[in-house]
């Protein structure tokens, strides 16, 4: 199982890669709110089948994404931010960057304390943002 960390942002979101163990596979990457960086982060993921992918719900930026990964079959959980800082805080992590978030947030979804709580939420959540993106258009820009 892989476990992808999305730091999200209004234009440009940050996506990390760890194993099972929380090691990189790849190097923290960014990809762009539009069409192509969409198709960027696909790649990168490849098949849903043993990906886990956790995001936090940082405003309304995090739905056409979570609409996207939701309907190509990916197992999501919305991390709450303050989850994500008191994660990052224990590890005594000084420095904070995008892709620092986007690792911490990929290697605290590898724990079951974090990824249960939150998954159990998310088919709720992932109707309503699917739903809504249908219903108005939206979608990567």
């Amino acid at each position: 199982m892989r476990f992808v960390g999305i730091d999200i942002g209004s234009e440009k979101h940050v996506v990390a890669i760890v194993d099972e163990a929380g090691k990189p596979v790849c190097k923290p990457t960014p990809f762009s709110e539009d069409a192509s960086g969409y198709d960027r982060l696909r790649s990168l993921l490849g098949e849903p089948a043993d990906v886990f992918v956790a995001m936090e719900a940082t405003g309304h930026y995090w739905q056409n994404l979570f609409a996207f990964l939701f309907a190509a079959g990916f197992q999501i959980a919305l991390l709450n931010p303050m989850r994500t800082s008191r994660f990052a805080a224990e590890d005594l992590r000084r420095a904070k960057t995008d892709a620092l978030d986007a690792v911490g947030i990929a290697v605290c979804s590898t724990e079951a304390a974090c990824s249960d709580a939150d998954a159990r939420c998310c088919d709720a959540r992932a109707a309503r943002a699917g739903a809504s993106a249908r219903s108005t258009g939206a979608g990567p820009r």
